[in-house]
This record gives C-alpha cells, structure tokens and sequence, in this order.
C-alpha cells in the first residue's frame, strides 16, 4: 500500500454524510492518493479523483461515481478500483476526463436521433433572446424549411452513425434539381452540427471543411417577360394545379409588390392599413425586413389589395379570435400558421415540372417587377425605395413615410402592366 492512500474508514463516509445534512454545509474527505468523497448538504456523495493531467498539465478533477453500497454505486473498494484505473490512465499519458468525455459524447451520439438533434435545434434558435426580445436566429424559419427534406430521409437515425459520406451523398441529389438548395441545406446542417458539437452531443462537426456540394453559385439575373407572365399564370390558375389558394394569391402579391417572398408569406393582418382609402399601404417591421434596422412601408396597388382581401377571407377567423394579427396567408399547416417561404418555392417548382418555361423561383417574380418598373422609365431612386435599398441614414420612423409617393407610383406602373395577366 503506497504512503498516504487508503486512509478512509467505511463508518467515516456515512457519518460525514450525515454531517452535511445536519451542518448544512459541503464536507470532502480525502482517501489520499486524489481520491475524494465529496458529501452535498442535498443530493447525493460522489467520489472524485484529482490528478495532475501527464497529457494536458495542470491540476484536474474527474467523477468516478455516486457513493453507495448496490451497483451502479460505488462503494470505498470499488471507488478505490476506479481511482487506481484512471491513475494508471493518467501515467499512460492518456488524460481520465478527456476519457470521460470522450465516452459520454458516443454515448449521446448512440441516443439521440437525427430528428431529435433538428427539433432541439430549432428549439435553441427560436427560442426568444432577453437581450434583444427577438428570436436568436431571425431567420430560423428559413432553417426549418431547409432541415425538412434531411429529416426526412435520416430523422430516425442516431446521429452518431450517420456518415460524412452520406450526407454528401444526399446533398448531391438535391443538387441535381437545385444547386443554391442544396448549398443552403449544407449550411443549415452544418450549423446544426457545430451546435451539437459545442454541447457534446457529436465529438466533432465533419461537415466544417467540406466544399459547396452545389458549387459556386453565379448572382441571379433570371427576369420573366411578359408572355412567361402571361404563361406562368395561366399554368397557376388552373384549378387542377394542385396549389393551395393562399400559396397561389401569395405568389401574385409578391409580383405586385416587388417584395421578397420571405415578408409577403410573413404577411400579419395586423401590418395592412388604410384598405379602404385611396392609400392603401402595408408596413413591414423592421424585425422582418432583410436588413433588420428599418420598418419598410409599401404601398399597395387596387389589385393587390383585391388579391389581399381574399386571402383574408380564406382564413376568415372564427369568433373570438383576433380578427387584427393574424397571418394574410395561412399555412395549410395549422400548427404553423403562417405560408413558409419555402412553400412557394416547392409549389413553384412542382408547377413548372414538364412544362416548356424555363425554371425561376419566387424571388424572380421581385426581380422581375423591378425590371418591369424600370421600363416604364421611372427613376432608379424610385425603383431602390420600392425594393427597399434604401439610404443607410434613412431609419426609424423617418423610413415609414421615405419617399411613399414615389413607391407609389413605382407600385401603379407595375400594376399597369400586369394586373390582367395576374
């Protein structure tokens, strides 16, 4: 027996445990060798061993176990076992709590699911931030649409036994149809790897590194003419479409509006004013405008508001909800409640399968209207206002009314060559 081990009596544990409950204070007795019992006024004595680490330097500390007589406790023999081990880990110059680690993390990985980590994640980021009173990713809806399709295929799977390899396969098939999807999937997934690497749910995030599956994208210069318009929703007001009427007026508002299809399916009862005067606007928070410093204020045309009024009606509250914050566009989700944008993107995309018009998303139909309203040789100033690129020092309420008449007739020309074909 090495000098200054074993030095505990078994009666001396269960006595000092009893202290701490009567004294109200923590007692640690040593065994020697760092071997340590530490007994809680509350809770439960665990044994500890302190070491000074041969792999990491510096004194450290790991637990052993609960203290206790029937398995899986430990009892002084036993924790005398588990503190000789981790010594003998130690001067192999493998460090015990980096062991320890190690092994709760492969454990967790065998756990927890696929679906589990995307529900815990998604949990995190819309959770509501005190510092700021708004989620911690402003974005996460586009988050959560972009984990559906992963969740799908690998939701049951832990995530331990899923492979870089599979990942990379799966984001290649998504490449096929879209590359800047599969891109933003691998970002997505990506970020929620690290997440589940910082609170040692995986022991590293493998996707750090890995190249863009879609490759580099090119910027987006895709404008519909006027006969793709004119095709284009010839094929969306087909009643055998197979879209829900919300996704179809959405889409035709984003056209009329030259807003990102984002805030239109965000589109909340309660940001539409004046409907039925001569200055029908419609103002989006600054939480939900892109650049997230400015409310943005935009004014609707006849035909917007038309399409807007029967969105409404779809949605026609029941008695006793509130008739005034409610979404424009409801999901056909109810446990989601507002369109995602995400939706429009996949109704767009189904709509033009087997069909002789090129592919576009949502957010051409906005590139597009600014396109028509530069046409109709307005100033550039007028067209920047409309998409809100505005000037960096217009902010706060000073934005809500910036340069309104001149959206407004932006708003006018472009309903002025599309409001017959939408």
């Amino acid at each position: 027996m090495a000098r200054g081990r074993n030095k505990l009596a078994a009666k001396a544990l269960d006595k000092a445990i009893a202290e701490a409950k009567e004294t109200g204070k923590r007692i640690e007795l040593s065994d020697g060798g760092g071997l340590v019992l530490r007994c809680p006024p509350s809770g439960v004595p665990k044994w500890t061993f302190a070491y000074r680490s041969r792999a990491k330097g510096g004194m450290r500390r790991v637990t052993l176990g609960v203290y206790g007589t029937k398995a899986p406790a430990l009892s002084l023999k036993l924790a005398r076992d588990a503190r000789d081990r981790e010594e003998a880990r130690n001067g192999q110059g493998e460090d015990p709590k980096a062991a320890q680690e190690r092994q709760l993390v492969e454990h967790r990985k065998g756990v927890v699911t696929f679906g589990e980590l995307c529900d815990q994640y998604l949990a995190y980021i819309k959770a509501i931030d005190p510092r700021t009173g708004s989620p911690r990713k402003s974005s996460w809806k586009n988050d959560e649409g972009y984990l559906k399709r992963p969740k799908a295929k690998f939701g049951k799977r832990s995530v331990g036994s899923i492979t870089r390899g599979e990942i990379r396969e799966f984001l290649e098939e998504i490449a096929e149809s879209s590359p800047s999807s599969a891109n933003r999937t691998q970002s997505v997934i990506r970020t929620m790897w690290g997440y589940a690497n910082d609170r040692e749910i995986l022991t590293e995030n493998f996707l750090h590194g890995m190249k863009k599956v879609g490759g580099k994208e090119v910027e987006k210069d895709r404008v519909l003419t006027l006969d793709e318009l004119k095709s284009f929703f010839a094929i969306l007001n087909d009643e055998k479409a197979g879209i829900t009427d919300g996704t179809r007026l959405a889409l035709k508002v984003v056209l009329l509006t030259a807003q990102r299809p984002g805030e239109v399916a965000g589109m909340m009862r309660s940001e539409l004013h004046g409907l039925e005067g001569d200055k029908p606007h419609w103002i989006i928070p600054a939480v939900r405008t892109k650049n997230k410093k400015a409310e943005h204020t935009v004014p609707l045309s006849p035909t917007a508001v038309k399409l807007i009024e029967a969105a409404l009606k779809i949605g026609k509250p029941e008695d006793g909800e509130d008739k005034d914050d409610r979404p424009v566009f409801a999901s056909r989700f109810e446990s989601i409640g507002v369109l995602s944008r995400h939706s429009m993107s996949q109704a767009v995309r189904r709509l033009l399968e087997d069909k002789e018009l090129a592919a576009f998303t949502p957010h051409d139909l906005r590139r597009t209207a600014a396109t028509i309203v530069q046409a109709a040789r307005l100033p550039v100033d007028y067209v920047k206002a409309l998409l809100n690129h505005n000037d960096k020092g217009v902010t706060g309420v000073y934005a809500r009314w910036h340069m309104f008449e001149e959206k407004r007739e932006a708003i006018l020309a472009l309903e002025a060559q599309v409001s017959r074909i939408v």
